[in-house]
């Protein structure tokens, strides 16, 4: 049945294309989490369906787009998925829910725990999706792959020039007017390094970041100053031992609070996986999770 349904969903968007494919794909997970420091648990369950729908126009242009099934109504007004195009020699243009031109350029933190032990490990950024939910944005990125012995990327994003300006002060505003951000990325078989800067029309915000690995091992650090000369970082550490994967992080945020967390998932294999974490914010109780996380 799953497999009539996306031929059947197929053949009636490739019209006109000449390639198309739509694409399910999902992720869930279950367990216990607390916020106390174990003195309470919860139970945290969830399952989510994302479509992801794809063309190639006879010119050689791609196009296409994604967004979860639970975010269906907003992504039909542009404030939750994404839709791109993108020429292999030109770059990617994507509107959407979608980060800003320095998170696209420096280094990614992957989650710790089964539910991101309340992702006391995020960097922050001030302009692109996670900081404006309910509003749209413009991010064109470029890649070179033939820049010596790396790939050279530069991205530049936008905020919706039609939305209202000022009051850029979190996902709730949605006020994203003012927001640009530009950056720039080079990446090797083991190093990458990059910096950005963005500004939302409030507040803005130079980083720069690093990371090394060699398949077994790696380390992230990233840096950002506000131009009220406020900094935060962040020094993230991996290192897989068979099927485990262990993780550990340090971060100080602009008031100088400090957190710190580690995690360890072992993987059953076939999309299935077993992850607890811990993270605590120096002022705060820790936060604890267990559980099973699942890709489709």
């Amino acid at each position: 049945m799953k497999k009539i349904l996306l031929l059947s969903t197929v053949l009636s968007l490739a019209a006109g294309a000449a390639l198309a494919d739509v694409a399910l794909s999902g992720d869930g997970r279950m367990g216990l989490s607390s916020t106390d420091a174990g003195k309470t648990t919860s139970f945290d369950s969830r399952a989510r369906v994302r479509f992801a729908l794809s063309a190639e126009a006879d010119s050689g242009l791609k196009f296409g787009g994604q967004f979860r099934a639970s975010d269906a109504t907003n992504a039909a007004a542009g404030t939750r998925g994404t839709v791109f195009i993108e020429h292999a020699d030109y770059g990617r243009l994507t509107m959407g829910d979608i980060d800003g031109a320095v998170q696209a350029a420096v280094v990614q933190f992957v989650s710790i725990g089964h539910n991101d032990t309340g992702k006391m490990y995020e960097f922050q950024f001030l302009t692109g999706g996670d900081q404006n939910s309910n509003g749209i944005e413009a991010l064109y990125a470029y890649t070179n792959p033939n820049m010596g012995n790396g790939v050279f990327g530069a991205f530049l994003s936008k905020g919706n020039p039609g939305a209202a300006s000022g009051n850029n002060t979190g996902s709730s505003a949605g006020q994203i007017g003012d927001d640009y951000a530009v950056g720039v990325s080079y990446t090797t078989e083991f190093w990458r390094i990059a910096a950005g800067y963005e500004d939302n029309g409030v507040r803005s915000q130079s980083v720069v970041s690093g990371s090394y690995g060699n398949g077994q091992a790696e380390v992230k650090v990233a840096y950002g100053m506000r131009d009220d000369d406020k900094e935060q970082y962040v020094v993230y550490g991996t290192y897989i031992i068979g099927t485990n994967t262990l993780t550990g992080f340090y971060r100080q945020d602009y008031s100088g609070n400090g957190y710190q967390g580690f995690g360890v998932t072992h993987d059953l294999g076939s999309g299935l996986s077993l992850a607890a974490g811990y993270a605590e914010k120096d002022t705060g109780k820790a936060n604890l999770s267990i559980g099973a996380n699942m890709s489709f």
